[in-house]
């Protein structure tokens, strides 16, 4: 979807996204994929976009959110695990916006088996490499578990141990482990290596490699092929049938 596309329709498309309650839509989307769908938080990110100014192919690719739902409306997130056992996910996609060529940012919270905190979000700043880009993924994901921890030791819940973060990018872990700037780090933000006091030097969070396969936050960051949706939709968020 490309916000130009507005100025290409014709007379009928025009009309169509005209009488389209495009942004009633969206606005009930969000509610759900903030509270208890994380399958369709990057799609309905990117609808929103398009809040202000939307066009004909915005408003097919609605219909095709809502179709879907439909579809699934019988899944629920559930929690299934013994234990608290908090760890996460993070992920991006590197300049996927193709507009603003912004990255996306996706990160998924699990405790008890079942996911308790998601985003998917664009970036603030353009990220100039992959590496970047997944950096500043972990950063907010690290952000989120801290917060976590911090909530469940108001609970009285005495959480033991580091929580562990999963991500697929090797080089973006060889960074947080490396105290010291080099070419390719030293134009990013410095509130991003926050995450080395966290990482590697207070041991808050155990960074671990995944497999590209397994990141389930790649439904957090890009639209995937249908096997691959359903695999980290179903599988890895831990929705069941209710």
């Amino acid at each position: 979807l490309r916000k130009h596309e507005a100025t290409t329709m014709s007379a009928t498309q025009r009309e169509y996204v005209e009488r389209f309650p495009y942004q009633n839509i969206v606005g009930a989307l969000l509610y759900l994929s903030i509270n208890t769908r994380p399958d369709i938080s990057y799609a309905v990110g990117v609808l929103a976009r398009f809040c202000k100014n939307p066009n004909f192919r915005a408003c097919k690719a609605l219909l095709r959110v809502l179709i879907y739902l439909r579809g699934t409306a019988e899944r629920g997130i559930q929690y299934t695990g013994d234990d608290l056992n908090v760890y996460a996910y993070s992920d991006a996609d590197w300049a996927g916006d193709l507009d603003s060529r912004r990255s996306t940012t996706g990160y998924v919270v699990y405790a008890a088996g079942g996911p308790i905190a998601w985003q998917s979000k664009l970036q603030t700043t353009i990220a100039v490499s992959t590496m970047e880009a997944e950096y500043m993924a972990a950063f907010g994901a690290i952000q989120e578990l801290i917060w976590t921890k911090g909530v469940l030791g108001e609970l009285e819940f005495d959480y033991v141990g580091p929580m562990i973060l999963h991500m697929d990018s090797k080089s973006a872990m060889a960074l947080a482990k490396n105290p010291t700037h080099h070419k390719r780090s030293k134009h990013i933000d410095i509130k991003y290596h926050w995450l080395r006091e966290h990482t590697y030097e207070h041991g808050t969070v155990d960074l671990e490699h995944c497999a590209t396969g397994d990141m389930v936050a790649d439904v957090m960051t890009k639209a995937l092929d249908g096997p691959l949706h359903e695999k980290h939709a179903v599988n890895a968020t831990g929705f069941g049938d209710a």
